[in-house]
């Protein structure tokens, strides 16, 4: 009875929305012009606006809200799929363009099989002071340019609940189709800012109150009180710390300026043969253990705040129960 009844469901969205979707047959339609071309025209670059992929990735954007959506791509095989995501779309006077998937496939420029693309438009960048959240934990990023890592970091910053990640202006721009894709459409939910230099960075994230630790390898060198401190013997400086963690790109890791600005630099135990993770892989472990941490320092604090509400009761009751025996001997008056 569901089945039947979602599938007539289906159709009916399918039914309202094809009358709204706008078919073209001409491969030089300017309509789609945005998305002529993918791959070469990801390292050009496209202005205020970016293309995003697959129907999850759609579906987050206008889940969240936060990002303005331009207009959709589709193949006209996959519109009754799609006919709950397209009402949506449709709902919010957004345009949904519908060409055959060979035509569909000549615009992009190769054979496309995920059915769907998006444009957006980027949003205005926010003043660093205004940007940063008030709980932790953040990711701060130098010089990240790989595509893939910058999207596994959205991910990984998802999966350990990081309210947000601020990148330098060395690093790739989150807004590339392949770092969305990666990200499986975490991008388009956690707050995130590319620009200026780390060292305004990381100074905006003391100003705020975050104790920022730098994810150093286990051999890193360094001044003494900057040697490293494997992760798992990190504890909070006190209850409720928000914390910055610094991470930085593949290849070379943090710059040795950047290690000397963080409040502390801490690492990650390998075997001796290894000397590092990849860049996401690393922040993913240690966001766990920095919010591992943060929940037990949280709970310890709470327990111990129980018990001293417990034991200023049994003090308060126990005098009360003494005052109601003996109240004069008790208050300093006379009595047998």
């Amino acid at each position: 009875f569901w089945r039947a009844r979602t599938r007539r469901v289906s159709s009916f969205c399918f039914a309202m929305a094809h009358q709204k979707v706008i078919h073209l047959r001409d491969l030089l339609d300017p309509r789609v012009e945005v998305y002529r071309d993918l791959k070469g025209r990801d390292v050009a670059g496209r202005g205020e606006l970016f293309i995003l992929e697959g129907e999850n990735s759609i579906q987050n954007l206008v889940n969240y809200g936060k990002i303005p959506l331009v207009s959709l791509c589709v193949s006209e095989k996959r519109l009754e799929a799609m006919g709950a995501l397209l009402t949506t779309v449709l709902g919010l006077g957004v345009p949904v363009y519908a060409l055959p998937q060979a035509i569909l496939d000549d615009v992009v420029g190769y054979n496309f099989h995920r059915g769907v693309l998006g444009c957006g438009r980027k949003i205005p960048t926010t003043p660093l002071a205004d940007f940063l959240p008030r709980e932790g934990p953040i990711l701060l990023c130098e010089r990240v340019n790989n595509l893939d890592n910058v999207g596994a970091l959205f991910r990984n910053a998802a999966a350990f609940g990081a309210k947000a990640i601020l990148f330098d202006a060395q690093s790739s721009d989150p807004y590339y189709r392949k770092s969305l894709r990666v990200s499986g459409g975490h991008a388009l939910a956690i707050p995130f800012r590319r620009g200026g230099t780390l060292a305004d960075i990381i100074q905006a994230a003391k100003d705020n109150d975050f104790h920022v630790l730098a994810l150093v390898t286990p051999h890193t060198k360094g001044k003494e009180e900057k040697r490293p401190l494997s992760i798992a013997d990190w504890q909070p400086v006190r209850a409720g710390q928000q914390v910055a963690l610094l991470v930085g790109a593949e290849g070379p890791g943090l710059s040795p300026e950047a290690i000397a600005l963080a409040d502390r630099a801490v690492t990650i135990p390998m075997a001796d043969d290894v000397d590092s993770l990849n860049v996401a892989t690393s922040a993913a472990v240690a966001l766990f253990q920095v919010t591992q941490r943060r929940r037990t320092s949280f709970s310890d604090s709470r327990r111990r705040r129980r018990r001293l509400l417990l034991m200023a009761g049994l003090c308060c009751g126990g005098l009360l129960v003494a005052l109601r025996r003996r109240p004069h001997r008790i208050l300093g008056g006379g009595g047998n």
